[in-house]
């Protein structure tokens, strides 16, 4: 099994997927929101990569039990029903419901994953379960990091290096040298996990814009066993 690790999403364009598991992460918000949703009991996610598109889709399903949901530069969106912290996505709010859900760069480099035999969704909240089940796989994987405004993002970095660690206790695995450096920050923050979120650039800015809390939630690491799947343009389990 080779694992290599794309540090933000225009690095996919120039990655090979066709035949391999494609692993998105965005771990503050964006996976935990999608993890978090999906276990509360959301039917499906549609993401959309802009407010435009997001608010056209929804108007075409004409539908009580479709929300709104997303951010743009970590606030909810004007008119949403719904931001991008994780808790606001309650089994009161979202069960039954569908969600046309768009982030600054989690719906996008989902969009950028359509040649991989499979794109999982992962996060801290989810990651444990996601080891195990690409230990059962057979084929390789891209970890594709969502970043941030296509740059790269340490805490996303330290969720796939804690995965990747893992794996290691079930099967030999073959790593890249971003695949190997993601191991090695992982282990740095091993056991404080919201220390390496709270360092992290864009944990700062949540910090600084009063969403500390969030930051708390997403370090999670022993949450819902339960993998987001993006396939012909919707999120599921």
């Amino acid at each position: 099994m080779y694992i290599h690790v794309t540090l933000y999403p225009t690095e996919l364009r120039k990655t090979e997927l066709k035949g391999k598991t494609v692993v998105v992460v965005d771990v503050l918000r964006g996976s935990s929101t999608i993890i978090y949703a999906l276990a509360q009991g959301c039917e499906r996610i549609y993401p959309a990569p802009d407010i435009k598109t997001a608010r056209k889709k929804r108007k075409i399903f004409k539908n009580a039990l479709v929300l709104l949901g997303g951010e743009r530069n970590g606030f909810k969106v004007k008119g949403f029903d719904l931001g991008n912290s994780p808790e606001e996505y309650s089994s009161k709010k979202v069960q039954g419901k569908t969600i046309i859900f768009t982030t600054t760069n989690c719906t996008k480099t989902l969009q950028l994953c359509k040649d991989a035999k499979e794109t999982l969704i992962c996060a801290f909240l989810n990651g444990r379960f996601v080891v195990k089940y690409l230990a059962s796989a057979s084929r390789d994987i891209i970890f594709a990091l969502a970043g941030r405004n296509d740059t790269y993002s340490m805490e996303d970095m330290l969720c796939a290096g804690m995965v990747i660690d893992k794996l290691h206790k079930y099967r030999k695995v073959s790593l890249s040298d971003t695949a190997i450096s993601a191991r090695i920050i992982y282990n740095n923050y091993r056991g404080r996990i919201h220390k390496g979120l709270s360092d992290s650039f864009h944990g700062q800015y949540l910090k600084k814009i009063g969403m500390e809390n969030d930051l708390i939630f997403c370090a999670n690491t022993r949450g819902f066993n339960i993998i987001p799947r993006y396939s012909n343009g919707v999120i599921s389990t």
